[in-house]
């Protein structure tokens, strides 16, 4: 048998009690955590239900809130939203612990202080479109009139002011006026409502890189306007692809759904002016960080001739990457002006790679057949210090240029030419010249024209007086007295 210390029954302090104080405390938490409204108050809220007539919203009050479900059901008779989505309206009434909430206030006509408590709550409104001018629309909001101006419409630029015709759309009152004679509208302050919490999304997207999607709104010549929500941002035509663009309107529609990555947003004091800087391309993978793997040095490539400059042709050897034909590499044995006379935009062609260079991103590219290249045994055609004939092809400020055979040119430097040739050569000169060095790398042939010549005749001049020289030193070594004899015989005589 127990004793008493261990019998609930006998002791003083009842545990049920404290139960009771606990829950009376907890109560009182609670009620100190419920949210209490007012008319005009915007609320958000789960749906917790859904009835025939109307949708349940816990907003954290202490009842349940109740939205109509027509506002939900879309133009094909749908309805838009499911238990536990999240709905946001405003307070339009409560009486009886019933509190109804709306996108906006509308229904049958009401008098002039409801819609002086909703210029002042900010409370959006409904009212049908009973006309329309240049200025603006002429609107009925519950027995009222009143003109929603046209550069309130709508944040973007309203073409036709006609579309809105006997339509029913939610405003905000801006202003009221003369007892309720002059009301002014605007859409613009709905639109904005829910671009802060749009372009925050388009902030943070900027640090992730996130792929978001929207909706070309327009089509420029230098991009595409995208509709992202109710904001718009622009993708400029050097970021619609990696690849180069041209005509935009050949790729893409108005309406078409694209994907994009956010570059930038420059925030305006009115949000809807903010600068929003849209990519493409950079949804996919730069194509540079791999061309290694899929082009390399000596490969032959079929590509397409993608535009012409003066200095040569661009030609796309994978999606994305471009290489250059210079001019110097269209063609064997004739010397090209212009890339037009060897290729056309839009043209197959076959190149062969000559270098890569993924850091400056270019890929240098020749026409020319490399079996067919004349410098290939070049040193055995053309040996260092051998004369060889060759045509002057055309004179420049510091020489000549001498074709020596078909696709390969000399230089001819006024200095290594005697001075009675540096003016007497014309184009089109039968010449003999001497090959004096070649650079295989560079391409380049240094000549001369009787130089060598010149240089022989000195030489032997040289050796000849070298060679007098030491035949007196020597003489004059063998014997130095008939020398000093002959010398003193001359002097005698020309004193007599």
């Amino acid at each position: 048998m127990l004793d008493k210390n261990h019998d609930s029954f006998f002791d003083e302090d009842n545990s049920e009690g404290k139960k009771s104080d606990e829950l009376m405390k907890m109560l009182d938490g609670y009620d100190k955590k419920i949210k209490n409204y007012a008319k005009g108050d915007k609320v958000s809220g789960k749906i917790t239900r859904i009835g025939s007539d109307y949708l349940y919203i816990d907003t954290g009050a202490k009842n349940e809130a109740l939205m109509k479900v027509s506002e939900f059901v879309d133009a094909q008779g749908a309805l838009s939203v499911k238990v536990d989505d999240e709905v946001s309206g405003f307070i339009v009434s409560q009486s009886a612990g019933e509190t109804i909430v709306s996108k906006s206030l509308g229904g049958q006509s009401v008098g002039i202080q409801t819609l002086l408590d909703a210029l002042n709550n900010r409370m959006p409104v409904q009212g049908k479109v009973t006309g329309v001018s240049k200025a603006g629309l002429n609107v009925k909001v519950m027995g009222h009139r009143a003109f929603c101006p046209v550069s309130q419409i709508d944040v973007k630029f309203t073409a036709d002011v006609n579309e809105y015709l006997n339509k029913t759309l939610d405003f905000v009152i801006t202003r009221i006026t003369e007892g309720g004679k002059n009301i002014v509208l605007s859409r613009i302050p709905l639109f904005e409502a829910g671009m802060e919490e749009q372009l925050k999304k388009l902030e943070d997207a900027v640090k992730t890189h996130a792929v978001l999607k929207g909706k070309i709104s327009k089509i420029a010549e230098f991009g595409l306007f995208v509709q992202s929500g109710d904001l718009e941002g622009l993708v400029h035509i050097s970021e619609v692809s990696w690849e180069r663009a041209h005509n935009l309107s050949d790729s893409f529609t108005v309406g078409q759904e694209v994907e994009f990555v956010v570059l930038k947003v420059e925030r305006k004091e009115q949000l809807r002016s903010s600068k929003i800087s849209l990519s493409i391309k950079q949804v996919f993978d730069d194509p540079w960080t791999k061309v290694s793997q899929n082009v390399s040095v000596g490969q032959s490539i079929d590509g397409k001739v993608t535009r012409l400059a003066d200095f040569g042709a661009f030609v796309e050897v994978i999606p994305g990457v471009e290489g250059l034909v210079h001019v110097s590499e269209m063609a064997w044995g004739r010397r090209v002006h212009h890339p037009s006379e060897v290729v056309k935009a839009g043209q197959m062609v076959k190149v062969t790679v000559l270098a890569i260079d993924e850091n400056k991103k270019s890929v240098s590219l020749t026409l020319k057949d490399v079996a067919d290249d004349p410098w290939n045994g070049i040193e055995e055609k053309l040996a260092v210090g051998a004369d060889v004939a060759g045509t002057v092809a055309k004179k420049a400020k510091f020489g000549y240029f001498i074709d020596l055979a078909q696709g390969i040119t000399g230089l001819l430097v006024f200095a290594n030419m005697t001075a009675d040739k540096k003016d007497s050569l014309k184009p089109g000169d039968e010449v003999t010249v001497q090959v004096e060095s070649i650079d295989i790398e560079s391409r380049r042939i240094s000549l001369s024209m009787g130089v060598s010549e010149v240089k022989k005749e000195s030489e032997e001049t040289k050796q000849y007086l070298k060679e007098q020289k030491a035949k007196a030193e020597k003489k004059t070594a063998e014997s130095p007295s008939t020398a000093f004899g002959d010398a003193l015989k001359a002097a005698l005589k020309n004193k007599k």
